[in-house]
């Protein structure tokens, strides 16, 4: 049986061989940018999907991204063998992604650890921690085996091409790939569809029309599995940055009205993230029995101000689905900016609040990151600025940003600075918190305390656990009971606030400068299999290229440094990630061309102005621009953005120079997986300190010139 199908591959190899022969020029660099696009796409419909559904990728983020990286760079490496592995790939993609579905379907236990992580229980049985590690382990070769055929097939077509223009097509077919997936992430399609075209762009490629006919039935399969996924909630759509579901909360016979619309319950990602309820009167005795939740909830929202004077102009950020809008009006706002991140959330509070807050003329709704538009209009103060229940639960950017959660930016003693100077000079700051672990809570507090000399009361938040923190110059000294100036010192003796999150270093929810024992196990587990397949696949016909690698390395590396720091600079906005990504392969497709037309430029200077930009990107930080106006922005993306040009500059002279674009990926790619575990390093140096590990990096690569 196997020698059949060892047999059928090499056949299949030699039918793919003679159709790329009969190719010419312009046609077969075209197949390689359609190719090449459809690497990118079935790579991040893959992050999107695993990211949702398998709960253990918390700890350890970008490990789709690394593991997409070595499968595509294997298959770029496999291009010049003679077994074609592409019949295989519509079954590799949707095992991929019927295996991760079934995955989220699971409770998750995992290591203790460092860093918070929401859907994943803490434990120290073996059995469960075993259970852990290996599916961990069986998502990364999912993804590698899933993407191996599409590396080998767009290599297989660059075979024999000139390797410079070939590259230049790969990165426009990239181009393409990561356009079309965030213009149908724009339209909140859900990945079905991204899936659906997946499958029928490989069925395109299959060779025969029984292959191409299994293929399109494997992915209809798939697809519609993907479907009744979505299903299982009252309605469930797919915003840029979340999988949102909402469920009914079921009504109870009390003879009442009111209690026959109790409203609904919204999860994120699988996990309960906000309810949407009637808190203008307080609930009836059966609805406290019935759902306790819903009179910790009317103190919760309605409490805070007893303790303030009457706001008139309110600033709420993560308002959500709007019960903390609601509550503004309720208590005579006469304007409210309600800022949240995930047009969906808001476009569900809309239709389904059972107050109606976006109903109200008196209501601006506002779509933007919440740390961007504390920079906006500075000279607009508001009476009261109400930090929502806003986390990202489990960080739908990872794998763009790495470490960085949506949140992120929002908690740090920057952002809190920044909202304080938004306030009038009688003005209050409410902020809700979810606190999963005690340290987190007193972390909040010693940076609210750090940036404001008055007193900051805290209150337990009765609803959805954690604190109440209020402060600002126009609250009055309050006595209740229940309220204490600062976190209980018990509490801060036991469970100590650590380092303080700022705009360098934003890990709110890692609890020390260090890399978790988790993402150590898994750095050194991906470094083996990459140095196994080095060793194994990286001579004869395909030689080891030490100067790709470390490119290759360095490049990412410093990319996701960029897209993390302009996250500061423009907001940590799914169009902002993708602007960016866009802007750079379109700054690559540049350096190619400068290459092309003038040949391959001298290395040393490009080596020096890259390490000194890198060197100045560490010491000039990117918040020096914040709040200086749309121009200094952009001057400072351009300065952090600058880095990667030269770099590209490189790599093209270098590519330039190679008689095979294939084997260069191979390297480059394989390369890459270094950069993004390297990356994890920004829990202790910091996201500036990424700059001096991509100096080594580059350094590593250096080549004399011949």
């Amino acid at each position: 049986m196997i020698s059949l199908i060892a047999a059928w591959m090499r056949a299949e190899y030699e039918r793919q061989a003679t159709r790329i022969a009969s190719l010419g020029t312009r046609r077969r660099m075209l197949e390689v940018a359609l190719l090449s696009g459809l690497g990118l796409f079935v790579e991040l419909l893959l992050i999107r999907w695993l990211d949702v559904h398998v709960r253990p990728l918390a700890y350890v983020k970008n490990l789709p991204l690394i593991a997409s990286f070595l499968g595509l760079g294997i298959g770029f490496a496999l291009a010049d063998r003679a077994r074609s592995l592409f019949p295989f790939a519509a079954l590799l993609l949707a095992a991929t992604i019927g295996i991760g579905a079934w995955m989220g379907t699971t409770t998750w236990s995992g290591p203790l650890g460092p860093e918070v992580n929401l859907g994943v229980w803490p434990t120290e049985a073996k059995h469960e921690l075993l259970a852990f590690y290996a599916s961990v382990a069986g998502v990364f070769a999912l993804v590698v085996l899933a993407t191996v055929p599409l590396g080998q097939i767009a290599g297989a077509y660059m075979r024999g091409a000139p390797a410079l223009p070939a590259y230049t097509a790969n990165v426009l077919g990239s181009l393409s790939g990561i356009l079309l997936v965030f213009a149908l992430s724009a339209l909140s399609l859900p990945p079905w569809v991204n899936a659906a075209v997946a499958f029928v762009l490989i069925a395109a490629y299959s060779s025969h029309r029984w292959l191409k006919s299994t293929g399109l039935v494997i992915g209809a399969v798939c697809c519609f599995g993907m479907i009744a996924i979505d299903q299982d909630a009252d309605s469930t759509v797919w915003s840029p940055y979340n999988r949102i579901e909402v469920r009914k909360i079921p009504s109870i016979v009390t003879g009442q009205p009111e209690d026959d619309d109790l409203g609904w319950v919204l999860a994120v990602q699988g996990l309960y993230y906000q309810r949407l309820l009637n808190l203008a009167e307080p609930p009836s005795e059966a609805v406290r029995q019935a759902y306790p939740f819903y009179d910790a909830a009317y103190y919760a929202y309605n409490q805070p101000y007893e303790w303030m004077p009457k706001p008139r102009n309110v600033l709420v950020v993560g308002a959500g689905t709007g019960n903390d809008v609601a509550a503004a009006l309720r208590h005579g706002a006469v304007h409210v900016d309600a800022v949240e991140i995930d047009a969906r959330i808001q476009e569900f509070g809309t239709r389904l609040h059972p107050e109606n807050p976006y109903g109200s003329s008196k209501v601006t709704q506002i779509v933007a990151d919440a740390r961007s538009f504390f920079l906006r209009n500075p000279d607009q103060k508001y009476d009261l600025i109400v930090f929502g229940l806003l986390d990202s639960h489990i960080g739908s950017f990872s794998s763009f940003s790495n470490n960085i959660r949506l949140d992120n930016y929002v908690y740090t003693l920057e952002a809190f600075e920044q909202a304080i100077d938004r306030l009038t000079p009688d003005g209050v700051i409410s902020m809700s918190f979810y606190v999963s672990q005690p340290w987190v809570g007193t972390r909040i507090d010693a940076m609210l305390r750090a940036v404001y000399d008055g007193p900051v009361y805290v209150t337990p938040l009765y609803y959805d656990d954690g604190y109440l923190f209020l402060f600002g110059p126009g609250l009055a000294p309050i006595d209740a009971e229940e309220v204490s100036v600062g976190v209980p010192q018990e509490v801060v003796e036991s469970w100590p606030a650590g380092p303080l999150a700022t705009d360098d270093w934003p890990f709110l929810y890692l609890r020390e400068r260090r890399i978790s024992s988790t993402i150590l196990w898994a750095s050194g587990a991906v470094l083996l299999i990459g140095f196994a397949i080095v060793r194994l696949l990286f001579r004869g016909a395909v030689a080891f290229d030490r100067q790709l690698f470390f490119l290759g390395g360095g490049f990412l590396l410093v990319e996701t440094r960029t897209i993390a720091q302009l996250g500061l600079l423009f907001g940590s906005t799914w169009q902002v990630s993708g602007i960016t990504i866009a802007a750079i392969l379109a700054m690559i497709v540049g350096a190619n061309l400068i290459v092309a037309r003038t040949g391959a430029l001298p290395v040393r200077p490009l080596y020096a102005a890259l390490v000194l930009c890198l060197l100045a990107n560490f010491v000039v930080h990117p918040g020096s621009a914040l709040g200086a106006g749309g121009l200094a922005a952009s001057g400072m993306a351009a300065f952090f953005a600058l880095p990667l040009f030269f770099a590209a500059l490189i790599f093209a002279s270098a590519v330039r120079g190679r008689p095979s674009l294939a084997p260069a990926l191979a390297s480059n790619l394989v390369g890459s997986v270094l950069g993004g575990l390297l990356e994890n390093l920004s829990l202790v140096l910091g996201i500036s300190g990424l700059s001096l590990v991509a100096i080594v990096l580059y350094a590593a690569s250096y080549r004399r010139p011949a």
